[in-house]
């Protein structure tokens, strides 16, 4: 990927970030359907506690990598919490997606 310098860009990580926002998953979500690349819990805490696989599979949290032309409470970049089997899980080029409609997201975690 050449990177391109641009007057209207403040810092070069600005235009990084750009350019990969521009970079397509090549999935396109419908209506008001939302694209998640699904977040993988740690395997130990803060403190060096290993978590049990029970813990770590009920994390649903996801960034969300597309959204639909109907969805009006998320947006590309947001991080949600989204409930438990709901949508359809693809892989696609060895990363796990969710794609989810946005009824189906229950919060945006904001920190």
């Amino acid at each position: 990927m050449a990177l391109k310098y641009h007057p209207d860009y403040a810092t070069l990580s600005s235009l990084v970030n750009l350019e990969l926002n521009t970079m397509s998953v090549g999935i396109e979500p419908l209506a008001a359907m939302v694209l998640l690349e699904i977040e993988k819990a740690p395997e130990t805490t803060a403190g060096g506690l290993l978590l049990p696989e029970e813990a770590r599979d009920a994390m649903n949290v996801g960034r969300v990598l597309a959204v639909g032309p109907d969805a009006e409470h998320v947006a590309e970049g947001d991080r949600v919490i989204y409930r438990n089997y709901s949508g359809t899980t693809i892989e696609w080029l060895g990363i796990e997606y969710l794609l989810i409609k946005e009824e189906d997201l229950q919060a945006k975690v904001t920190n």
